[in-house]
C-alpha cells in the first residue's frame, strides 16, 4: 500500500512538472515577441495615465519660465561688472579723467544690454569705451515686461576704496 501511494504521488509530481505552464509549445518569432512587448508597454502607459492626478502640469515653456525683473540679481551682476570697469583707467594709455562716470544701461527682456551710454566727459575717450564694454556685457535673468533702465556710477578715481553703485540709490525704472 505504501508503495502504491508513493508511486501515485511520484506520478502526480511528474505530471505537474510536465503539465501546461501557460507557455506556448513553440518558439516565438521576433515579431511575436515585439508585439507582446508593445502590448505590455501600452498597458503600462494606460495605467500611468489613470494613476496621474490632474495636478500634474505640463513642463513650462521658456516664456513661462520668465519672471519679473530681479533687482537683487541685477544689482549683483552690475557690481561684478563695475569692479571690472573700475580697472579701466589702469588699462588705457591715455591720461584718463579721474572721477565718477555715470553709465546708463537699457536691458531688453531677454536679459541682455540693448543700449549703453556714458557721461560726455568719457564718451569719446578710450577709458569710456572700456567702461562701456565692461558694463555692456552684463546679462541679467530674462524677465517679463518692458525694457528696463539702470543708471550706475563707476568710480574711475583710482582710489583704493571704490564707490561704484546705483546712482542716487536708484535700482532702475
Amino acid at each position: 500500500m505504501m508503495r502504491s501511494l508513493l508511486a501515485v504521488s511520484s506520478l502526480a509530481l511528474v505530471v505537474s512538472a510536465c503539465g501546461t505552464t501557460g507557455e506556448p509549445d513553440h518558439v516565438k518569432s521576433p515579431d511575436q515577441i515585439i508585439a507582446e512587448e508593445d502590448a505590455e508597454g501600452a498597458k503600462q502607459v494606460a495605467q500611468q495615465k489613470t494613476q496621474r492626478s490632474g495636478a500634474d502640469a505640463p513642463a513650462e515653456t521658456e516664456d513661462e519660465k520668465r519672471r519679473d525683473w530681479d533687482d537683487k540679481q541685477a544689482t549683483l551682476e552690475m557690481k561684478r561688472a563695475a569692479r571690472s570697469a573700475e580697472t579701466c583707467p589702469d588699462s588705457v594709455t591715455e591720461k584718463a579723467p579721474k572721477g565718477m562716470a555715470t553709465v546708463t544701461l537699457l536691458f531688453a527682456n531677454d536679459g541682455k544690454v540693448k543700449d549703453s551710454k556714458i557721461d560726455d566727459v568719457y564718451a569719446e575717450k578710450a577709458v569710456g569705451a572700456c567702461v562701456l564694454r565692461a558694463m555692456g556685457s552684463v546679462i541679467v535673468p530674462a524677465y517679463k515686461g518692458d525694457e528696463h533702465t539702470l543708471v550706475w556710477q563707476i568710480d574711475l578715481s583710482g582710489a583704493k576704496q571704490k564707490h561704484s553703485g546705483p546712482k542716487d540709490g536708484d535700482k532702475g525704472e
